[in-house]
């Protein structure tokens, strides 16, 4: 019997490890093809040749591209273009802890920044046109509670200054948070739409190098990623904090600052947000948990 598939096409990135491997294996069998990201080569390669067995229904499509290369993220992204017509889902999960000693990437950026955040926002505007073409596309960015410690440093994005990597993970974690409101309240009239979700800790490699210590198992963690990718909007939040969707009371959440956020962001990728070109439409504010 064939069974039906819940959507066409979703893209996990940072697939080949914790929570993100997770997701992925409970994802094949929900979609008709599931494009896996990893960093390397042979770990991707080895994700794909043990879901495929698994899910002989789902086809499943490795990526390599390191993020710490915006060539290799463009190559991905023709990848994905050339191997599907319509995208559905993009869970942008793959991450790095905060980098000792601090590392510039060769195109010019703080690594942490750009693997935490430059990497998932070009993505998302590479596979735009792909999301839209969805009956209904969703853009899920994982994040974590720590940016609430932080504050962006407008004018050293890059932290040359008194860098500390607990300070550049939190501060790339708070730009994908404001990334994703401004996002989600310019789709907000639209089929598409954009949340984070913070998972809750998570015994994972990035957990252990971040905060240096274990935590629960990923189960739980995955299973919050898994309801954010899945689960109905009221139009009042975009953050899911586990499985409860608020809206972080952060007083840089302002209409202001997320366009200084996208102005900066543009420059540093060199592309259009094409979402910039939507009307802006403030979604309303519930009080955060």
């Amino acid at each position: 019997m064939t069974v039906r598939k819940r959507w066409s096409a979703a893209l996990v990135t940072g697939a080949t490890d914790g929570i993100g491997r997770a997701v992925a294996h409970r994802l094949a069998g929900m979609v008709d093809t599931l494009l896996v990201h990893g960093r390397g080569a042979r770990s991707v390669m080895d994700l794909a040749a043990a879901l495929a067995p698994a899910h002989p229904g789902t086809t499943i499509i490795p990526l390599k591209a390191d993020l710490c290369s915006m060539a290799e993220i463009h190559y991905m992204i023709n990848r994905v273009c050339t191997a599907v017509d319509q995208l559905d889902i993009v869970v942008n999960n793959a991450g790095t802890a905060g980098i000792y000693p601090r590392t510039v990437t060769r195109d010019g950026n703080e690594a942490t920044l750009q693997v935490n955040y430059l990497a998932p926002v070009m993505i998302t505007a590479g596979l735009f046109d792909l999301l839209c073409l969805a009956e209904h596309g969703r853009v899920v960015n994982v994040t974590c509670d720590s940016y609430r410690n932080a504050k962006l440093r407008w004018h050293d994005l890059s932290l040359e200054q008194r860098y500390h990597p607990m300070t550049a993970y939190a501060q790339s974690k708070l730009a994908v948070v404001l990334h994703t409101q401004g996002l989600a309240d310019r789709l907000s009239a639209s089929s598409c739409d954009a949340v984070c979700v913070n998972p809750g800790n998570a015994d994972t490699k990035l957990h252990r190098r971040a905060f240096g210590w274990h935590a629960e198992s990923v189960t739980g963690a995955v299973d919050n990623v898994l309801y954010a990718i899945t689960a109905p909007l009221d139009g009042t939040g975009f953050y899911f904090n586990r499985k409860e969707l608020t809206t972080p009371a952060v007083e840089l959440f302002r209409p202001h600052v997320q366009r200084h956020l996208d102005r900066v962001t543009a420059g540093l990728l060199s592309t259009r947000l094409p979402w910039l070109e939507r009307v802006h439409v403030h979604l309303p504010r519930s009080t955060a948990s």
